[in-house]
């Protein structure tokens, strides 16, 4: 039986979608967008149900899995509702709902899977078989790059810090500088935006631990197609990793090569969405929602400040809102 499949999302969205759904084999039910012109748009691609009122999908008893592609924020009691309801709800967009409440009660995390999250792909998996039989990575280097329709620089950030957090635990600052895509390099740096979601255009940042360990990472949501790398530096050889497989050159002269094919985004979220499917009874654990937030408000500040900023001051001061 297929899994049938409601969307919420935008019309720039529409090669993200049909890629997932061709690649997770879904039945597409109805669409919707958080502009009425988005949802006829959607509605006419598709050739399925439009709807208008995201609470008026949630309530629906006809359908598997939600999907909120789109980047608008949704409210809490919407969230709420998806809990009631206890619908099984994917994100092209990182979720936390309110960061007060969350930092406070970290337990609470939100209703909705992020994906394509890197540390649940394929080829991370993979590297990480790899790194059992050598030294943990000393040096890390990231590039997570997407065009507008496939996520917000938000997402690309949350994703890497994801990872970052995944090998390499605790961060003590992080330093970071923000370009906005379509601007001439001689421009002024433009105001930061206030909200993490507002983030667009193009990121570097460095990651600081209190141990031996040093990571970057270069991330944007305005460039030409989808690509996703990681680099690890470790004492016996490096390893090398994409969202088409992973490869690992040692000392001792062994190599493990693969052929980089790229592959979509929508593909990447087909792939995740059969394996949420497949885990239901045993789900993998979520990302840990407070600590991620506040690594990414110390890059988002961090590029305001021209300082580096420290993600357990933020943490603290978020539980404090």
């Amino acid at each position: 039986m297929s899994t049938r499949l409601i969307i919420w999302a935008r019309p720039e969205q529409e090669t993200l979608l049909r890629d997932a759904i061709r690649e997770a084999e879904l039945e597409l039910l109805a669409v919707g967008s958080d502009t009425p012109d988005g949802t006829g748009a959607l509605s006419q691609m598709f050739q399925v149900e439009r709807l208008g009122d995201l609470r008026q999908v949630i309530r629906r008893t006809d359908v598997d899995l939600l999907w909120l592609a789109s980047p608008a924020p949704i409210e809490e009691a919407e969230r709420r509702l998806i809990r009631e309801m206890d619908l099984l709800t994917i994100s092209s967009e990182p979720r936390p709902g309110d960061i007060a409440t969350l930092a406070i009660h970290p337990d609470d995390v939100a209703p909705e899977v992020f994906m394509p999250l890197m540390r649940r792909s394929e080829s991370f998996q993979s590297a990480l078989q790899i790194l059992e039989t050598h030294s943990p990575p000393q040096g890390i280097l990231l590039s997570f790059r997407s065009r507008a329709g496939e996520g917000t620089l938000f997402a690309r950030l949350f994703d890497a810090m994801d990872l970052i957090d995944q090998l390499c635990g605790e961060v003590e600052s992080v330093s970071a500088t923000l370009a906005e895509s379509g601007l001439s390099v001689t421009t002024a740096r433009p105001p930061i935006p206030e909200t993490l979601m507002n983030l667009r255009g193009h990121m570097s940042l460095n990651v600081h631990f209190g141990d031996n360990r040093c990571a970057s990472a270069l991330l944007s949501n305005c460039t030409d197609s989808w690509y996703r790398s990681v680099t690890m530096l470790t004492d016996d050889g490096s390893l090398h990793l994409t969202d088409s497989g992973c490869g690992w050159s040692g000392d001792d002269g062994e190599i493990h090569e693969y052929a980089p094919t790229p592959v979509s985004a929508g593909v990447l979220v087909g792939r995740q969405i059969k394996r949420l499917r497949e885990n239901l009874k045993h789900p993998d654990p979520p990302p840990n929602y407070p600590r991620l937030l506040a690594l990414c408000e110390a890059a988002r500040l961090s590029c305001r400040t021209g300082q580096s900023e420290s993600p357990s001051r933020m943490l603290a001061m978020l539980s404090h809102v």
